[in-house]
């Protein structure tokens, strides 16, 4: 039996809102003509550009990016309190880790969180065209189970960050990677069917990356392995490492990703894999 063809790469950007570096980050590489997709942090300063800008550029698709692990709910303090720390702001991901794991946050604040950062994505005039999560937090059953549900309802697909056997990356990189695989095999089983999905994900920091400026071998290294059809190369283009302080403990990475992605030599090595470019609106059951 041959390869499966690939037939659409999602090259996703996170964080779409988060802050001026960000948001200008993804834009400039969308206008390059590299990033297809992004998700938006609704709770973040720069939310209200983001949906400028995703307006006034419908080919852009525009996701969630539920985000349970930076800044402040958008549901009322009282209401949510297993999510949130003292000062009011959501918990690390390692305290939100710890509490899903020892059952300390209940179902209901979950959905009740997800179901205010949708009503505020819908306000701004947009709608969702899937859900990821900040920090891949929707790998937990609890927090993968609302999402997936909310997808159910309105028809749209969810990424899933699958772990690819494929792809390298540091020691630390793979402990990481290995409990993500073990969180999803059990989330990911009950909703096999009922939801649209992308069948593969990866990125810049599955591969043996030491710093210096990206270039096409380094995406080559990423994509050339790809044997699924709708696979996400998840990218977080960002204008200035030193804005996001703060806000990322990832922005060198993430100003190198944008100065490779603002020119479209993605999209031509893209098309000399095999790909067409697409975004989650080409996903379905």
């Amino acid at each position: 039996m041959g390869a499966i063809e690939v037939k659409t790469l999602i090259v996703n950007a996170d964080d779409f809102g988060l802050n001026d570096a960000a948001t200008e980050g993804i834009a400039e590489a969308f206008l390059g003509g590299s990033v297809t997709s992004t998700t938006m942090m609704v709770n973040a300063p720069a939310v209200s550009k983001a949906a400028d800008f995703a307006i006034r550029h419908p080919a852009l698709g525009v996701g969630l990016h539920f985000n349970l692990t930076w800044g402040r709910p958008l549901s009322p303090a009282q209401s949510v309190p297993a999510l949130i720390a003292p000062d009011g702001c959501f918990l690390s991901r390692g305290q939100l880790a710890k509490r899903l794991l020892l059952g300390r946050i209940p179902p209901h604040q979950i959905r009740r969180e997800l179901d205010a950062q949708i009503r505020a994505f819908v306000s701004l005039g947009l709608d969702p065209t899937h859900i990821d999560s900040h920090q891949h937090v929707h790998a937990f059953k609890s927090i993968f189970s609302a999402v997936a549900a909310r997808c159910k309802e309105m028809d749209i697909p969810i990424r899933v960050p699958w772990v690819s056997d494929t792809l390298t990356g540091g020691v630390g990189r793979s402990v990481r990677r290995y409990v993500l695989k073990m969180l999803l095999q059990r989330s990911v089983a009950p909703w096999r069917g009922k939801v649209a999905w992308n069948s593969g994900i990866g990125s810049v920091f599955d591969i043996h990356y030491g710093g210096e400026a990206l270039t096409d071998d380094h995406y080559r290294q990423i994509l050339a392995p790809v044997q699924c059809r709708n696979f996400e190369l998840m990218v977080h283009p960002v204008t200035s490492a030193q804005a996001m302080n703060g806000f990322t403990t990832i922005g060198d990475v993430s100003e190198a990703e944008w100065r490779y992605l603002r020119r479209n030599n993605l999209k031509i090595l893209a098309n000399e894999l095999g790909f067409t470019l697409g975004s989650y609106r080409d996903i379905s059951l």
